[in-house]
């Protein structure tokens, strides 16, 4: 059985340039939905990358999360936001034509 059993789910993508420095160690980054103050996903990235690096990730999150942000946890605890990556939610598309019962 998935981990998502239960709720449904809706992929985002997390989309940014990794900052330029020789540092290589790892970085826990937190989706939080800043509407529930919940964190909803999670990505490990590089700190630093020596050249020019774009990622671009698929992370699924509960459907029901709102607005949504990335970033790590300072050590009081206070939510850092990333400002060198977004999260970017699907595009809900409108239904096209006639939909539904005709009602004639």
């Amino acid at each position: 059985m998935s981990f998502t059993a239960g709720f449904a789910a809706m992929e985002v993508t997390v989309r940014g340039i990794l900052p330029i420095g020789d540092t290589i160690e790892n970085v826990n980054y937190f989706i939080l939905d800043t509407a529930k103050s919940a964190i909803v996903g999670q990505v490990v990235l590089p700190r630093a990358a020596k050249r020019s690096l774009a990622v671009a990730l698929t992370v699924k999150v509960p459907s029901t999360a709102g607005s949504l942000a990335i970033g790590t946890f300072d050590e009081g605890g206070n939510f850092q936001v990333a400002n060198f990556l977004r999260v970017e939610t699907p595009v809900v598309e409108r239904p096209h034509g006639a939909v539904g019962p005709s009602g004639r």
